[in-house]
């Protein structure tokens, strides 16, 4: 009966220990406890990349506008200041600017980009590059092994520009130019790399 009687109160210690574990399970689910470190970071990622469509007075790194408001909202006076639509860079977007690690292959012109009343202003429409993209511009990570003229690229309406037909740079790839870490075998002289139409330039059989 005496040891019936002691092995009660451990028994009763053990289950209050347990209630007071799963106590504190729950209330850290329940978002009582504040968490930190890792959770902290992921909480600062959503809020930046919650800035996408929203109107601001600065354009934050990392992300490009497709249309300006001029208004008071980002004045600091009597005038008129840009206010700016924010967009995270994405494939296939046209914005106002271009943003890194991306190229354009149009540019257009409108009011959505524009700080002047009346006055149109360029807008780009963003690419990610691609092997065998025909953009407005190169890229350090790619070649290209022809050049074309279209007025797609040009920043003047109607005035035809230069479009580079991009490839990654391989083995055997007959290339505008020789990127870094390769060198060439051969060479020869055409048309297709030529920044003036109808004039010869040097094109290069890639070895590395």
């Amino acid at each position: 009966m005496s040891t019936a009687r002691t092995a009660r109160p451990a028994r009763s210690g053990r289950a209050r220990l347990l209630l007071t574990a799963l106590a504190a399970v729950a209330l850290l689910l329940s978002g009582g406890v504040t968490a930190t470190g890792a959770g902290a970071t992921t909480t600062s990622t959503a809020t930046l990349d919650g800035l996408d469509g929203a109107w601001a007075c600065t354009v934050p790194a990392g992300y490009v506008y497709d249309q300006v408001s001029m208004n008071r909202t980002c004045s600091s006076g009597s005038w008129d200041a840009p206010q700016f639509h924010l967009r995270t860079p994405l494939d296939g977007l046209t914005a106002c600017t271009g943003a890194p690690g991306f190229v354009h292959d149009a540019i257009t012109w409108g009011s959505a980009c524009s700080q002047q009343p009346g006055v149109s202003a360029n807008a780009y429409h963003l690419r990610t590059p691609v092997d065998g993209l025909t953009a407005c511009m190169g890229t350090p990570a790619f070649t290209y092994d022809r050049i074309t003229y279209t007025s797609a690229c040009s920043l003047q309406p109607g005035v035809q520009a230069t479009t580079f037909h991009l490839r990654k740079p391989a083995n055997g790839l007959w290339a505008c130019t020789v990127p870094s870490g390769f060198t060439y075998s051969t060479s020869t002289r055409n048309t297709d790399c030529s920044y003036t139409q109808g004039v010869p330039s040097t094109k290069y059989l890639l070895l590395g």
